[in-house]
């Protein structure tokens, strides 16, 4: 199967390093989209090899449909690449299909070494372990992080349930999950804690 990659990207600089980056790894095809519509969109209408994941888009997160694009295309392998922090998003690998998490903040070095080893389905060579104790997020689990942005976005307790197919107990519970372990006592706290631990959303 040829080597064709669909990079999901909506800051256009990014999008172009990394296409640069792919054109010399002789990589045959290279797609691109900037939303999550697209996104899906995409894999519906064309055989992709490899998805570069972004993970918050203008029109959602990306976290939301990583588990559906794994059932639906078991053959795609995935590499998230995002400003997210490390120790709070890289526990996505181990949850879900994900070849690896690159932040967008590594050197160009790192970023040449993760890029070609993902293009040539190897592994990493060495997986680091992330542990970060003075981040509070990094405690939350990924259905808690996916509800976070929603949090942060202002989104309402009724809204998150609709939009994520769940019970509003069920969401209030994990906002309650949410606040307690990052120890936040009202919204604006959890909003002044996202801006010092650089959680973007």
């Amino acid at each position: 199967m040829e080597t064709k990659v669909l990079v999901v990207e909506d800051h256009s600089i990014v999008k172009m390093g990394l296409t640069a980056i792919l054109n010399k790894l002789k990589v045959q095809e290279i797609g691109d989209v900037s939303t999550c519509a697209d996104l899906m969109n995409e894999l519906a209408a064309n055989d992709y090899s490899h998805l570069i994941l972004d993970i918050i888009l203008p029109d959602g997160n990306t976290l939301e449909y990583i588990e559906t694009i794994n059932e639906k295309y078991p053959h795609l392998s995935i590499l998230v690449h995002s400003m997210q922090p490390e120790e709070v998003y890289g526990k996505i690998s181990n949850k879900f299909n994900i070849h690896s998490y690159l932040h967008k903040g590594a050197s160009e070095s790192e970023i040449n070494y993760h890029l070609e080893l993902f293009i040539k389905n190897q592994p990493l060579a060495i997986k680091k372990k992330i542990e970060d104790t003075s981040n509070p997020f990094s405690t939350l689990a990924v259905r808690e992080l996916e509800i976070l942005h929603y949090l942060l976005n202002g989104y309402r307790t009724k809204e998150i349930a609709n939009l994520l197919g769940l019970k509003m107990n069920t969401v209030s519970t994990i906002k309650s999950n949410i606040f307690d372990k990052v120890k936040a006592d009202s919204f604006t706290h959890l909003l002044q804690l996202a801006h010092v631990h650089q959680i973007s959303y």
